[in-house]
C-alpha cells in the first residue's frame, strides 16, 4: 500500500503490481485492481480536495461577514461620514452661517429641509459619494435616495429623516427588514378596514 501511494506500485522484487496480479490471479483481479486504484486516486482524493476547498471558502465567508459587521458597528466611521453629509446638506440648504462644530448648531441643523432635486445634486458630489460608500450604502441606491429617504412623499427631506434612512440602508438587506414592512402593511390594513 505504501509503495503504491508514494512509489511505483511494484512488488519488492520490482515487478509491477498490475503484472503480478495478472499473471498470478488472472484478468479479473487485474481489472478489479485498476478500478480500485482509479477509485482511490480519483474518488477519495477529490473528496479530500472538495472538503478542503469548502472549508477554505467557509472560513473566507466568515471572515468577510465579521469584517462587514465590524464596519457596520464602527461608530467613528459613522460619525465622520454623517458629519460630512450633514455639512453638505447645510451648505446646499442656504444656511451658510453654521461654522465650527455641528453640535453647537443642532437646533439650526434640525430645521434643514432639502428639496429632493437638491439631494440629487448633492449625491453627485465626489465627497458625498465617498461618504456614502464608507457607510456601505449600495452605489445603485445613491441616485434613488431622494425617493427612499422621503417617508411622507412631501418633496423635501429633513436631516432627521436623512440620518434615520441612511442608518437603515447600511449593509445587506436583512429578513427583519421585510418582516418590518409586512407588519406595517398589516397595521395599515387594520386602520383602513376600521375607517370603512
Amino acid at each position: 500500500t505504501f509503495r503504491c501511494s508514494f512509489g511505483d506500485c511494484s512488488t519488492a522484487s520490482g515487478q509491477p503490481l498490475f503484472e503480478f496480479l495478472y499473471t498470478g490471479y488472472g484478468e479479473l483481479a487485474s481489472v478489479a485492481f485498476c478500478f480500485l486504484t482509479f477509485g482511490i486516486t480519483i474518488g477519495i482524493f477529490n473528496v479530500i480536495s472538495a472538503i478542503f476547498v469548502e472549508s477554505t471558502l467557509a472560513a473566507a465567508a466568515a471572515l468577510e461577514n465579521a469584517q462587514r459587521a465590524e464596519r457596520l458597528h464602527d461608530e467613528k466611521r459613522w460619525n465622520v461620514a454623517i458629519t460630512t453629509l450633514i455639512r453638505h446638506m447645510v451648505d446646499l440648504s442656504g444656511l451658510h452661517n453654521i461654522e465650527g462644530k455641528l453640535s453647537d448648531s443642532v437646533g439650526a441643523i434640525h430645521e434643514v429641509d432639502l428639496p429632493s432635486s437638491v439631494l440629487d445634486d448633492m449625491v453627485m458630489r465626489p465627497e458625498v459619494k465617498e461618504a456614502l460608500d464608507d457607510l456601505d450604502i449600495n452605489p445603485g441606491d445613491h441616485r434613488y435616495l431622494h425617493e427612499l429617504l422621503d417617508p411622507d412623499n412631501g418633496g423635501t427631506i429633513s436631516v432627521v429623516d436623512f440620518i434615520n434612512g441612511l442608518r437603515r440602508l447600511r449593509g445587506e438587506p436583512r429578513r427583519s427588514d421585510i418582516v418590518h414592512v409586512n407588519m406595517m402593511v398589516r397595521s395599515l390594513q387594520v386602520v383602513v378596514s376600521q375607517i370603512q
